[in-house]
């Protein structure tokens, strides 16, 4: 799964380590509608920059040590398709030994997670 580092982004919104959005969450972040930006004001960045705050604020709520966590995120503001539901189903995952990129915090939509571990086994 291609996954992208944001940890000096993610520091501003309380975490420590690496942190590691995959593709698809960037996309979700990034793709939104001219309409929805001039409507709301708020910036493909700006909604990157909410989704790493909500992040961050739902797993302050966990003991430290914990390895997975499902989460949802709500898109404020919305992407402007209509048939994209606000709610995106997330997991942060504690990813170690990594060949590639060591130990790392991974936010992924649920369901690409779920095929990523498929095809891994």
């Amino acid at each position: 799964m291609k996954s992208y580092d944001m940890s000096f982004l993610a520091r501003d919104f309380g975490f420590a380590g690496k942190v590691r959005l995959s593709e698809r969450v960037m996309d979700d972040c990034m793709y939104v509608a001219e309409h929805v930006v001039s409507d709301y004001g708020v910036t493909p960045i700006e909604r990157f920059q909410l989704l790493l705050q909500n992040v961050a604020g739902q797993l302050s709520g966990y003991p430290a040590g914990t390895q997975a966590v499902r989460l949802t995120h709500h898109r404020i503001p919305p992407s402007g398709n209509p048939h994209q539901s606000l709610a995106l189903e997330l997991e942060a995952l504690v990813v170690e030994n990594d060949r590639q990129h060591g130990d790392y915090l991974l936010v992924a939509r649920h369901d690409e997670l779920n095929h990523a571990l498929l095809a891994a086994a």
